[in-house]
């Protein structure tokens, strides 16, 4: 029996239990008795049984099915709902409810270029909904099927790397491909390569994911963004197919494929990227941890490290008091000898503030970036930690993900979010935002920087609360509109890395103002003019 739980739950699926550490702060934070550590809320192991009946017409979905062959088109119960929804909090919620009222009509693997150009004709002259669907692991509703239609889904056959140039250190790649595979078949290849783009969701994302969100790795402090790495693309539109010339830079208009860079699949469908790689050189990274006396001295050095000129390193994170304070309850580290011996020399809870830094390239390199970081830290009276640190949170960056699915089932409201800000503006941003949270009575509000540049850097909000029961959804819609509109109201973006999708569309136009969402909208009218690309206010534009 295939269950709603199936299509929820992160990743691979596994089962994941809380771990002791984890279980005590929930005990503490939220006074949890034993017997309330064994429910399971809104579980969600019901039969995926849709209501919403499939309104593509016989002809229609016979004519796709020749186009692609019967084993490439779904519209089972259980594949329509497992492409409704992505990964949102408001979109597992609404899952363990077994709310699906808009999914697509038919899930489409297309096998080629060609397959897609058809698909759009049909689709675009019988005004037919096309979302593209990758990993699935949007947390911003920006693969929902509000207009139900097709969900393109690229991950079977376009997930392929389909050129090395080790002259030019690139790499072309098609947009279904998933990061580990992509990442493998680079660090096999001649002098080894790396992508240099590791996202939270690397293991369950893919390459036209990263580009259609505009995402960000935790390796972006020294690669860059995603948008820093793309070079050409090819997108196929409604009104016909886009093909960019690669070049290290031009200076003929504007580059077109940044245009596609963030579109979340409103204007068309990625079939590949041309993008930098680099040099796989795991032998030569540094790495390096602090603790700070508080954050805005932790900020304080980050922010010379950034504006110093000695090179910058690749990962490069704060955990603001709170979530320090966490990651040392949940470590068992409170009350130990070492614990104690920090506290004694000034590094107090909860003021205190972790820093992790890893630093690749050149061992000549990593060397000297290190060393200078070292002594900028020590300038803001950091007290050093060693490599240990920063290598055991590296190996856990991708895990802790999977903690979310048993949070929710001991209703526990678990979510984050995202902006950037300039430096002047950060810590009465993260003063703001904390205020905002802790309005709630029971509530663990943990924030990190982990993307850092030259003239700001970005905040990353997770919280964890109790949920209302029954009134699970009213609660969190209330509570994520307040972050938002305090994040806006001190001068934050609206998103750094998550993109923007529908969760995040009703604060475009204060974001950006309107006559760049005009803009924005004029283009999409050219590329898409009968509306069929990811509809129903994905980006704030209009359906």
């Amino acid at each position: 029996m295939k269950t709603y739980r199936d299509i929820f739950k992160w990743g691979d699926k596994r089962e994941t239990t809380i771990d002791k550490g984890t279980i005590n702060v929930i005990k503490e934070k939220f006074g949890y008795a034993d017997s309330e550590l064994e429910q399971k809320h809104l579980y969600g192991n019901q039969e995926v049984n849709l209501e919403p009946q499939i309104q593509l017409n016989k002809e229609i979905l016979n004519h796709l099915t020749e186009i692609v062959g019967k084993e490439n088109i779904q519209t089972d119960d259980f594949s329509r709902a497992n492409h409704a929804f992505g990964k949102s909090y408001y979109e597992l919620l609404k899952l363990r409810k077994a709310e699906v009222s808009t999914p697509p009509d038919a899930v489409i693997y297309p096998r080629s270029e060609d397959d897609i150009v058809k698909i759009l004709n049909i689709c675009n002259k019988n005004r037919i909904a096309v979302t593209p669907f990758g990993g699935q692991s949007s947390v911003t509703r920006g693969v929902e099927t509000p207009k139900g239609g097709i969900s393109l889904n690229l991950t079977k056959h376009f997930n392929k790397v389909l050129d090395v140039n080790e002259i030019n250190s690139i790499a072309t790649v098609q947009s279904g491909m998933f990061g580990p595979a992509f990442e493998e078949y680079l660090n096999n290849y001649g002098a080894k390569y790396s992508c240099g783009h590791f996202p939270q969701s690397f293991e369950y994302s893919t390459v036209g994911g990263w580009v259609a969100a505009k995402g960000a790795g935790q390796a972006s402090t020294g690669y860059g963004k995603i948008e820093n790495m793309i070079l050409s693309m090819k997108v196929i539109t409604p009104s016909g197919i886009i093909e960019t010339k690669t070049y290290p830079a031009s200076a003929q208009g504007w580059d077109i494929h940044q245009t596609f860079i963030g579109s979340e699949g409103t204007l068309g469908i990625i079939t590949q990227v041309t993008m930098k790689i680099r040099k796989y050189r795991p032998e030569n990274t540094r790495y390096t941890s602090f603790i700070f006396k508080n954050f805005e001295s932790a900020v304080n050095a980050m922010r010379t490290v950034m504006q110093s000129g000695i090179g910058v390193p690749h990962l490069f994170r704060i955990s603001d008091p709170e979530e320090t304070e966490i990651a040392f309850k949940t470590k068992n580290f409170d009350g130990t000898f070492a614990d104690k011996f920090l506290n004694v020399l000034g590094y107090k809870s909860p003021e205190r503030c972790l820093m992790f830094v890893a630093v690749e390239g050149s061992k000549s390199y990593t060397n000297q970036v290190i060393s200078s970081i070292k002594n900028i830290s020590k300038r803001y009276k950091a007290f050093s930690l060693g490599a240990s640190p920063t290598k055991k949170w590296l190996e856990q960056r991708y895990s802790s993900a999977y903690l979310r699915d048993p949070l929710m089932d001991l209703g526990i409201m678990t979510d984050t979010l995202e902006t950037a800000v300039m430096w002047d503006n950060l810590i009465p941003l993260w003063s703001a935002v904390r205020k905002y949270l802790k309005t709630r009575e029971k509530i663990v509000a943990m924030v990190h920087i982990s993307h850092v540049y030259e003239n700001g850097a970005n905040l990353y909000f997770t919280f964890l609360s109790p949920m209302k029961k029954g009134d699970e959804l009213n609660e969190y819609t209330e509570y994520h509109k307040g972050i938002i509109e305090t994040i806006q109201a001190n001068k934050g973006s609206l998103s750094h890395h998550h993109g923007v999708g529908r969760m995040l569309a009703p604060w475009m136009e204060n974001e950006l103002g309107i006559e760049s969402l005009n803009l924005m909208q004029a283009i999409k009218d050219h590329l898409d003019p009968n509306g069929i690309m990811n509809p129903g206010n994905t980006l704030g534009l209009k359906p």
